[in-house]
């Protein structure tokens, strides 16, 4: 099956190559690979890249700095992540040194940027409470266990469940119910929470891929003042003059069986042999609509990103003078009677950064991420206030000025355009391979494109240096020796994944000289 799938999507790729646009490439190139976007995955593939000696690569960067959708600032005097904040599927064992780690877990703890007693800082959020309101309307805390573990077994049937469709309709095939503000708070907690989505928004099929653990099953939350970014800083130890450009806005990307062409603003045409696009879902949703891809697109490839969507999730920062809130736990999450998703997590993020002021972090996702993302915010801090004072049966805590509230609208970057993808009820498991399918030679890489990894920073690496390692085999440059970066499976399946990949461009080439 999977031999035939290869057969197939390598003949069609050939077709688009054969039928690309009439673009004349230059007898000089600008590289031999352009990769469009130096976030986690760009960056990976160029260190691939660099680690098999092809060095003629420019990294295309919108932005002043890389790092994509990893983004530290500075709040009150430390250094927060408004962005990508977790490392997801680390190992319960922080002195863990595994050959099947997370990728990402080494870079950051046991690599050679860090010194032993100078590793990346942070720490495993685990621990929760739960509160609601008690017969005087007083939020109390509860002992929700028995709700969880109940939901926790109808959800592991329900996504195992055949014959559905949304993770809406395994739970109530399997007699899951959230017919209590609590059973919400709690079905939010455990699936809008990291999906940034509704079950009634959310395929089975693909959600169910999306849980299989193949790492640790911890989550660590990064705290470290030198900024998550500096992972990636660690994954570009290669020599950076004239490879990696920032400040250059690609506005237009053309290619054919020759060569991969750009319009970059106000530089005009750069080109290689070969192209790597790392762009979120919700940019290459509005390349589509505004006809930026000059080159033909394949049915597939256009229907698998149309099909595909952004997760809305926004991280709200505020500072008070003083803790009225409870320490002892990672989350505190609050019941709301009559809205799903408002304000329903408070995270005391202060307590975990060196010499910070009092700051807790409340997370919104979904239809709340886009309500108060159009808020002013003077009007957020107004409802952020109220809800605390409502949870703490306290109108004693201090009014706080806007300056006390940090944020990032992340839908509202035209570079990135939502926080991460998830699994919305159009997108089938074919439409996820097409998104990592290439096009001719325009290779497509993030964390979109990973069946099991989709959302998370070890999924964008993993596709990164899945597109870099396809071009070197293709070039007959790859040697799987000369890798230094960490590796995304356990030896055995990396050995599959690399048969499979090298089969299926043998393949392609067979047919594209037919």
């Amino acid at each position: 099956m999977v031999m035939d799938r290869l057969l197939v999507v390598s003949f069609l790729t050939c077709l688009v190559i054969k039928t690309a646009s009439s673009l004349t490439c230059p007898s000089q190139k600008d590289a031999e690979v352009l990769i469009f976007g130096a976030g986690t995955a760009g960056v990976t593939a160029a260190r691939v890249l660099s680690d098999q000696n092809l060095n003629s690569f420019k990294v295309l960067e919108a932005y002043d700095k890389i790092g994509g959708r990893i983004r530290n600032i500075t709040f009150k005097g430390v250094q927060i992540e408004v962005g990508a904040n977790w490392i997801h599927e680390a190992p319960a064992n922080t002195g863990s040194r595994s050959n099947n780690d997370n990728p990402i877990w080494t870079l950051a703890r046991h690599s050679g940027c860090y010194v032993q007693g100078d590793e990346f800082q942070g720490s495993f959020t685990s621990s929760a409470t739960y509160m609601d309101l008690n017969n005087r309307q007083q939020f109390e805390t509860v002992n929700v266990d028995n709700i969880v573990t109940e939901y926790m077994t109808k959800y592991e049937e329900a996504v195992a469940t055949t014959g559905t469709n949304t993770v809406r309709q395994g739970l109530n095939m399997n007699d899951w119910r959230p017919d209590s503000p609590l059973k919400q708070l709690v079905e939010w907690s455990e699936f809008d929470f990291a999906y940034a989505a509704t079950p009634e928004e959310s395929v089975v099929s693909l959600t169910a891929e999306n849980d299989n653990i193949n790492f640790g099953d911890q989550c660590f939350i990064v705290t470290d003042q030198r900024g998550f970014a500096s992972v990636l800083q660690c994954i570009a130890n290669f020599d950076h003059q004239n490879k990696i450009l920032t400040n250059t806005v690609v506005t237009s990307i053309d290619w054919n069986d020759e060569c991969v062409c750009a319009e970059v603003m106000g530089q005009g045409r750069m080109c290689g042999d070969y192209g790597i696009v790392t762009f979120s879902i919700g940019v290459l949703q509005n390349w589509i609509a505004n006809n930026k891809f000059n080159g033909s697109l394949s049915s597939a490839k256009m229907r698998a990103i149309t099909n595909s969507r952004m997760g809305l999730y926004l991280k709200i920062f505020v500072r008070f003078p003083s803790v009225f809130w409870d320490t002892n736990y990672h989350y505190t999450f609050h019941t709301n009677s009559t809205r799903r998703g408002y304000y329903p997590v408070l995270q005391p993020i202060g307590a975990s950064l060196p010499g910070s002021p009092p700051i807790i972090l409340m997370s919104v996702t979904g239809d709340e991420a886009l309500r108060i993302s159009r808020l002013s915010k003077d009007e957020v801090r107004q409802e952020v206030v109220a809800v605390l004072r409502e949870w703490y049966n306290n109108d004693n805590i201090p009014e706080i000025t806007n300056d006390d509230i940090e944020y990032y609208a992340w839908n509202t970057d035209e570079f990135f355009l939502g926080m991460y993808s998830n699994n919305p009820t159009t997108l089938t498991i074919d439409d996820k391979r097409n998104l990592a399918m290439p096009e001719g030679r325009l290779y497509f890489s993030g964390e979109a494109n990973s069946i099991e990894h989709g959302g998370a920073i070890h999924g964008a690496y993993c596709s990164g240096m899945d597109a870099a390692t396809s071009i070197l085999t293709a070039k007959g440059m790859y040697n799987e020796a000369s890798n230094s970066l960490p590796k995304c499976l356990p030896s055995s399946a990396k050995s599959l994944q690399a048969s499979i990949i090298t089969l299926a461009l043998i393949l392609l080439a067979g047919f594209c000289l037919c």
